[in-house]
């Protein structure tokens, strides 16, 4: 005991020396070092910028008093405004910006000096980036079942239903039994093979997912973080998409529009139509599966497009019903991708 004594001593010694130095840091007596918060009220990211003026309104918080609040546009150094009292507001001329794309940011600042961290918001046509997700998966791998469950939480939040698209490509092992990759193996297999390249087929594996393009792994949650993390990335394109149905016909549109598409020479326009909802079983345990592959168009090729920045292409893809598919569970999804380096620069999806 003697010879650990001392050791002890000066251990609760340190500890008390580093509280209390983080107590002097954090709890100064009458040292306000508390940073005050701003956000916006109106306007909003994506509001379309008005064609004469943009009201601004701030909430502004602190544990004090905040003295002043600085607005910038765009990049610019000096602020365009200066709110010294409430109510937190601004006007700021739009006339001369009208249909372009802007940024507002907003920094308070309390009587100790204080300084917020920056509130902003963009103004325009914002483009959101919508996430591809691309699953190889089977109905009689074990494995798959409970990813395709821990993916399919994910993919019923109101997040990934607006910003994430998914496609399940059902393949030939461990069994070539799975009915649903014998109705979709001609477009299915040229797919899988693209995606796992330069991976020889003996070492293909299921379960397995691609995001952007780029391969992830075999868990669900580390799919689930890479959507979550696509998603945080610029649009490169922008596309819309419309549908009109006559009889066992549907007539897809397609809008693509270029954003940073202009250096690009090798990019494909990948059409796919999925279905969800179809109750099939083949021994894993799965009685129910989503996002399934039906057919691509106008091949698993998909179609080679150039389009510059700026510039607005529209596509037709005509989708026959086929009589084993469910019509009312039927999906499109449309992405741009480069062939050689495999990214996907945008996604769309739409309920056909």
């Amino acid at each position: 005991m003697k010879i650990f004594a001392p050791i002890a001593i000066i251990a609760l010694a340190l500890l008390l020396h580093v509280q209390g130095c983080d107590t002097s840091a954090t709890n100064e007596p009458g040292v306000d070092i508390e940073n005050p918060k701003v956000s916006f009220i109106t306007p909003q990211s994506g509001d379309p910028v008005g064609s004469t003026q943009v009201d601004i309104t701030l909430s502004v918080e602190d544990n004090d008093r905040v003295t002043r609040v600085l607005l910038y546009l765009d990049d610019a150094e000096e602020p365009f405004d200066v709110l010294t009292e409430e109510p937190w507001e601004s006007v700021l001329d739009a006339s001369s910006f009208s249909g372009e794309t802007h940024r507002i940011r907003a920094i308070a600042y309390d009587a100790a000096g204080n300084e917020s961290l920056a509130a902003s918001v963009t103004l325009g046509d914002v483009v959101l980036r919508v996430a591809l997700v691309e699953v190889v998966t089977s109905a009689n791998c074990a494995p798959c079942a409970p990813m395709n469950e821990i993916y399919q939480e994910a993919a019923n939040t109101s997040l990934f239903q607006e910003r994430v698209a998914t496609i399940k490509y059902h393949v030939w092992w461990p069994r070539p039994t799975d009915q649903l990759w014998h109705e979709s193996q001609t477009w299915t297999q040229p797919r899988v093979e693209y995606l796992f390249n330069p991976i020889p087929p003996s070492q293909y594996g299921a379960p397995r997912a691609w995001v952007g393009g780029h391969m992830i792994s075999n868990k669900a949650t580390e799919w689930i973080a890479a959507a979550e993390a696509d998603m945080e990335k610029r649009a490169d394109a922008k596309i819309e998409l419309e549908s009109t149905r006559s009889g066992d016909q549907i007539t897809l549109t397609i809008h693509v529009t270029g954003i940073s598409t202009a250096d690009s020479t090798d990019l494909r326009l990948m059409t796919a139509v999925t279905e969800s909802d179809i109750e099939y079983s083949d021994g894993n345990g799965e009685l129910e599966h989503f996002d399934v592959l039906r057919q691509m168009y106008p091949d698993a090729g998909g179609e080679a497009i150039t389009i510059g920045n700026g510039i607005t292409r529209t596509y037709t893809r005509t989708i026959d019903i086929a009589e084993f598919w469910n019509a009312d569970n039927l999906h499109a999804v449309v992405f741009l991708q480069t062939l050689q380096w495999k990214s996907v620069l945008q996604a769309a999806k739409i309920d056909l």
